[in-house]
């Protein structure tokens, strides 16, 4: 019930312009250093990832009569290190500069009845052009699967390279066969258990996408960019999993929110999707972070971008329910973020 969807090669040449820190400005404090820079290309929105911000946030589903009880937390984070190849231990220099990464992430626990989840879901932005974004998303608990997406440059093209894990029904290890229920059959292999242990990968599958595509996480920390730049929007392709999606994204009126982390301003952001043209598709087919679809409401804090209350429906089953995520605590925003006086 509670499947939300919250959503690192050799070294090649870093795309420029791309933020990277001089050995003096590495001395200073993470909260005197301007966020890394994802520069998408020329007319495109770019994206800021904060240096060390931690934002936590509380889930509710509303249950009507029942009430709205709480059933877990979201905890998102942003941090910029430096950039270390893989398998390597020496950190990559360029003209002096430190180059350096951004590691985005969104974990979710929680628990309902019998259904249990914990989901991590991260981005690392890298100096590549391949892969520039890597996304993966790793789901245990009642439920256990793993995804991954690359998405950069390939052959001075956009592209795109997605796989994920599936039940390795028909596999020879005999620690996957089951006893039979009846004497006169032979142990067979399990069937379409969702143990974590007994997946494998399936065969990646590759596509060229528009330049400058971004994965689920990068697309929130894009919005919060346009947002906290004063921006009355942006549009950008949005790739989720194996399909593409046409994303705008609007500023709209300023009210105030009152959550577990006091009262806030915030800009109601609305969201509007739609398949590319010439691809089969519904727009009702697209779900947005936390696996929300339907009417997704998103409040933002007007000079910032922080998230302050996201609320839409997730699948529940036969059922759909309303479920409400508001910011509970918060570590390494921007100086400007904070509550209205009392």
């Amino acid at each position: 019930m509670l499947a939300l969807a919250l959503s690192f090669a050799l070294l090649a040449p870093p795309l420029a312009p791309l933020v990277q820190a001089t050995p003096q400005e590495a001395l200073l404090p993470k909260a005197q250093r301007g966020p890394l820079i994802m520069d998408r290309g020329p007319g495109r929105q770019e994206v800021h990832f904060p240096r060390d911000e931690e934002l936590v946030y509380v889930v509710s589903v509303d249950l009507g009569i029942l009430g709205e009880p709480s059933v877990g937390r979201v905890t998102m984070s942003s941090n910029v290190r430096p950039y270390v190849p893989e398998g390597s231990l020496e950190v990559r220099f360029d003209e002096e500069r430190t180059l350096e990464q951004a590691l985005v992430s969104a974990r979710a626990r929680g628990e309902y009845q019998v259904y249990t989840l914990d989901e991590t879901i991260r981005t690392a932005f890298q100096p590549l052009a391949w892969p520039r974004l890597q996304h993966e998303s790793i789901q245990r608990g009642t439920e256990n699967r793993h995804r991954e997406l690359k998405l950069g440059l390939r052959d001075a093209q956009g592209g795109a390279s997605y796989r994920s894990d599936a039940h390795c029904k028909g596999c020879k290890d005999e620690a996957h066969f089951v006893d039979p229920t009846f004497f006169w059959n032979k142990r067979a292999h399990c069937d379409g258990c969702k143990g974590a242990a007994h997946r494998v990968w399936r065969e990646p599958a590759a596509k060229q996408v528009p330049e400058g595509s971004v994965d689920m996480v990068t697309a929130v920390m894009l919005a919060r960019t346009a947002i906290a730049q004063g921006k009355s929007g942006a549009s950008f392709t949005l790739v989720d999993r194996d399909e593409l999606w046409e994303v705008e994204v609007a500023r709209g009126k300023l009210l105030t929110r009152k959550v577990d982390a006091g009262q806030f301003e915030a800009v109601e952001v609305q969201l509007t999707t739609r398949p590319p043209e010439g691809t089969l598709g519904r727009d009702d087919d697209f779900r947005g972070l936390f696996g929300l679809h339907g009417s997704i409401s998103i409040f933002m804090h007007p000079t910032t971008g922080v998230p302050v209350e996201i609320s839409g429906r997730i699948p529940a089953g036969p059922l759909e329910l309303d479920v409400m995520i508001e910011l509970e605590s918060y570590r390494g925003t921007p100086a400007s973020f904070a509550p209205l006086a009392k």
